[in-house]
């Protein structure tokens, strides 16, 4: 019976050390897209459409913050078209073996992801909705 306790006990160990290493991987996968989507929610409801780049790369270190388990550095960069803004976030989960189940000669497990969402100005959209209502309220009254 201690012969095979012997062989069991370090798999039943690296399974688990392994659940936890995916875990960490999941969370900050799902985290990444949750603060790039943030980014470009908040950032696509400026007043003005020149300040959503300006805002979105002024706020990108405190959005990532120090959430994230086991990655080192979050790399993070927005662009913009003409009528949207999207944020792309990239980072790297530390294990303890160089290329472990990444099949490539990165260290780590990459995430990388990107949020996009519709640039509007509310203001402009509050006006037209009213005007909206005001040519109804003429034509229907």
């Amino acid at each position: 019976m201690t012969l095979e306790a012997s062989f069991i006990m370090p798999w039943v160990i690296f399974l688990f050390v392994f659940l936890i290493y995916v875990s960490f991987y999941l969370y900050d996968k799902c985290v990444l897209f949750q603060d790039a989507y943030v980014l470009a929610l908040r950032g696509s409801v400026q007043k003005e459409e020149a300040e959503v780049l300006e805002y979105v790369n002024g706020h990108m270190r405190a959005q990532f913050g120090s959430k994230y388990f086991g990655v080192g550095r979050i790399d993070g960069k927005a662009e913009k078209s003409k009528k949207e803004i999207k944020v792309i976030g990239s980072c790297s989960v530390k294990i303890p073996f160089d290329n472990f189940l990444t099949f490539s000669k990165e260290s780590g497990w990459q995430i990388s992801t990107q949020a996009t969402a519709q640039i509007i100005n509310p203001t402009k959209v509050i006006r037209k909705c009213r005007m909206a209502e005001n040519i109804m309220e003429k034509v229907g009254g």
